[in-house]
């Protein structure tokens, strides 16, 4: 990731455009190891973190929050469905 673009991302950006990358490669990894009984799984809950954390990075730079704090309760967070969301 030492290439000009990332220069320009923030640290908060940086590190979860590499927890991303390095979800995405273990996950291949593990998922061609034969004698990993568990592959799929693991492949799997390894490619939704990779996702979560460039969707986390996306969101990061376009300077929003990917979580939403609770109106009521501000020690809860919110659950947002996309659908329709303007920002």
């Amino acid at each position: 990731m030492g290439d000009v673009m990332s220069a320009r991302l923030s640290l908060k950006i940086k590190m979860q455009l590499e927890k991303a990358r390095e979800s995405a490669i273990l996950a291949v990894d593990i998922y061609n190891k034969p004698a990993t009984v568990f592959r799929s799984g693991g492949f799997i809950v390894l490619m939704c973190i990779a996702w979560t954390s460039l969707f986390h990075a996306i969101f990061f730079k376009k300077g929003r929050k990917p979580f939403y704090r609770c109106k009521d309760d501000r020690r809860r967070y919110e659950i947002i469905d996309g659908d329709g969301f303007v920002a």
